[in-house]
């Protein structure tokens, strides 16, 4: 029994002395933010360590993998601010990879903003062993930190606009990054109030139009409740307009009578004096 824990014990310092420390790095998958809300960046962190050596014994120690990994997120500009706290990810096994989002609130200038990813975490850096007969055991762990740059786009974001004409309503994207999963309630006025309307994708430039009934009133006040999402940010904002609607055709059509009837009374009034008075 002895000689057996002897032997799994060179095993394991054989296979440690084989492994190499972990190799981290990150990677920016989308790390896109609109100006002035909040967002996330998205990274992908990856052990490229591949080189570890597996035992078939019921514990396996592995120099390459990265233990109790922590990631933080901290800025170089106050006006690109980093809303999630310490992000504890647990292990790393060599050759893995994760993906991770930082919530982030962007300033109200677009551009490039620096931000360093620090990565800390432990990794089994030694197995050492004391003793003769009855060997004593032990495992030595380092902890290390590294520091990874990544740069953070800040963009206007969409910008959705309301506007009207005579039988439609028109949602515009103003913005430079298209708006997804488009959708509208009509919540004033009662008469045109709907729900459930869904637009898809307004790229920027571009626009899409809800019919509206022809209606009695020459000026109405529209308001719009628009849901969409930027990126990984669902958005919800109100959008108000005045919509110039056409008269309904029925009306037209009783005027014009109603007119030719009033001129015909002023011009021929002194006629109809005689007729009424005989």
């Amino acid at each position: 029994m002895m000689r057996l824990l002897i032997l799994i014990l060179a095993i394991l310092v054989l296979s440690l002395t084989a492994c190499a420390r972990p190799d981290l790095t990150v990677e920016s998958v989308s790390s896109e933010l609109d100006a002035g809300r909040m967002g996330s960046m998205v990274l992908s962190i990856r052990n490229a360590q591949t080189n570890a050596t597996e035992g078939n014994y019921p514990y396996t120690f592995n120099s390459s993998d990265a233990l109790s990994l922590v990631l933080r997120a901290v800025s170089h500009d106050d006006r690109l601010r980093i809303l999630s706290e310490s992000l504890h990810l647990g292990s790393l096994r060599s050759g893995s990879e994760i993906r991770v989002e930082v919530a982030a609130l962007a300033g109200e200038d677009v551009g490039i903003y620096p931000v360093d990813i620090v990565l800390s975490y432990m990794w089994l850096s030694g197995i050492e062993r004391s003793g003769g007969a009855s060997p004593e055991v032990y495992f030595l762990y380092e902890n290390s930190t590294d520091v990874f740059p990544v740069e953070v786009k800040v963009v206007t974001g969409p910008v959705l606009a309301l506007s009207s004409s005579e039988s439609s309503l028109e949602i515009r994207n103003l913005g430079d990054r298209t708006a997804k999963n488009v959708s509208v309630q009509i919540t004033a006025p009662l008469i045109l109030r709907r729900s459930g309307i869904e637009l898809g994708e307004i790229p920027p430039g571009k626009s899409k139009s809800i019919e509206i009934p022809e209606l009695e009133e020459e000026e109405l006040p529209v308001v719009c409740r628009v849901n969409y999402t930027s990126g990984f940010t669902e958005v919800s904002t109100e959008l108000a307009a005045v919509v110039q609607v056409r008269h309904h055709p029925g009306v037209s059509m009783l005027l014009v009578p109603a007119i030719a009837l009033a001129l015909y009374v002023v011009l021929r009034r002194d006629e109809l004096r005689r007729i009424i008075r005989r």
